[in-house]
């Protein structure tokens, strides 16, 4: 099945995904230094953030998990020219490399990439912080419903929060699989259950290139 989801994912970029240079240079940019690109979001994942941005009239967004910006250079992109974007990396090899692809971007909209663990960074922010309109999770699966709540301090109503492999190819099922990764998961689902912060959540299943997985995503009440 991974040949023909792979295949499907191709399709619907070939007709729905614009080709975008900036974005080809950070793919082959990565793989030219070893990393691998798996890390990253798919093309057609990319536009449905940048479309959740944009159907939001979103302004301000935060990313925790860098990697190498492809998913920053799609949240960036969908902003407007008074836009913000801030995204926090916990390493310094992949923020690096992250830094070489926002500076090749020449993006208009400024992009703030801070260094350090994410809820470290997160928690040194002013505390008159402007909060955010949309915050994309990606980062280190057992600290997800650390993420969750710290996002929540940086929101307002109608803020969106989408997380990131929240399925991971049904291992949240296997009972026996106690990873810190999948019991972090875990962990954020039942956070989000009724969370009194919430107004509404769910997670979608997504299969293509990048396997089994999917995102959760939930509105600020």
């Amino acid at each position: 099945m991974q040949k023909q989801w792979s295949a499907i994912d191709s399709y619907i970029e070939s007709h729905l995904v614009p080709n975008d240079p900036m974005l080809v240079h950070a793919v082959d940019n990565t793989q030219a230094q070893g990393f691998p690109e798996h890390l990253a979001v798919a093309p057609n994942q990319g536009m449905l953030l940048q479309m959740l941005i944009q159907m939001n009239q979103c302004k301000r967004v935060l990313e925790v998990g860098t990697f190498a910006a492809y998913s920053t250079l799609w949240l960036a992109r969908a902003l407007p020219a008074n836009g913000y974007l801030l995204t926090i990396e916990g390493r310094e090899k992949h923020a690096t490399l992250a830094l070489e692809n926002i500076q090749h971007a020449q993006l208009a909209v400024p992009i703030d990439l801070k260094v350090g663990m994410a809820s470290e960074v997160i928690k040194a922010l002013p505390e008159d912080t402007e909060p955010f309109d949309f915050i994309f999770i990606d980062a280190d699966k057992q600290s997800y419903p650390e993420y969750l709540e710290l996002s929540l301090k940086l929101s307002h109503p109608g803020t969106i929060i989408v997380l990131d492999n929240v399925i991971r190819a049904g291992d949240i099922l296997d009972q026996d699989n106690h990873k810190p990764s999948i019991e972090g998961i875990r962990e954020m689902y039942q956070l989000m259950h009724n969370h009194p912060q919430l107004l509404s959540s769910t997670a979608i299943q997504t299969v293509g290139s990048k396997g089994h997985d999917g995102f959760a995503i939930a509105i600020v009440k």
